[in-house]
């Protein structure tokens, strides 16, 4: 269920989590996740060293927004209000109607299913409000756990863009996958 705070920055509601806009009041906690090593191992970022990385992540995914570019949402437990991590679009091409979807959460979070699902929420939304075509997310051979989520929505691997990304001091070979909006409507059903 979709519902929005204010006219600017839309809200996704699950069963268990609230995706709202990521704020500077969330910069320690962002900064606890993104300067973990495993939670940035596969991420194309270098794990982070100081609190002012953080901030300008978070002035950076505001900006994609502002300037429609991408969306990328704090991801809450309705229970606690605890964030426990980030989605969203990190590209959105409205020429072609597509998007590049990635996400991340704090390791203690891991293995009880809130990824998959605020990932599916995060699909729906860009169907059906981005009116995308296309969502694409690029993983590392390596993050089996990422290739397992994206395959449980459909998505198809298309290659391996090789030595395509350069983060933590070595190229990454990367795999690319999509999901169509016809093959999601018929997985999912709308």
């Amino acid at each position: 269920m979709n519902k929005s705070r204010n006219d600017y920055f839309p809200e996704i509601y699950t069963k268990r989590l609230f995706l709202r806009e990521i704020s500077l009041k969330d910069v320690q906690i962002l900064f606890e996740y993104w300067s973990d090593p495993e939670v940035t191992k596969y991420l194309n970022v270098t794990t982070f060293k100081t609190i002012e990385q953080s901030m300008g992540m978070i002035r950076v995914l505001h900006s994609l927004y502002k300037s429609k570019e991408g969306i990328r949402w704090a991801i809450v437990l309705r229970k606690t209000n605890e964030v426990i991590g980030t989605c969203g679009y990190n590209t959105h091409v409205k020429k072609s109607s597509r998007g590049e979807i990635g996400y991340e959460l704090g390791r203690k979070y891991w293995g009880n299913g809130y990824a998959s699902e605020a990932v599916k929420e995060v699909i729906r939304y860009g169907f059906n409000s981005m009116k995308l075509n296309r969502i694409e997310a690029f993983t590392v051979p390596e993050a089996l756990s990422s290739i397992n989520l994206l395959k449980k929505f459909g998505f198809k691997k298309e290659g391996m863009l090789r030595e395509y990304g350069y983060w933590n001091g070595k190229y990454w070979d990367e795999n690319i996958y999509s999901l169509l909006k016809k093959d999601w409507i018929k997985t999912i059903g709308h």
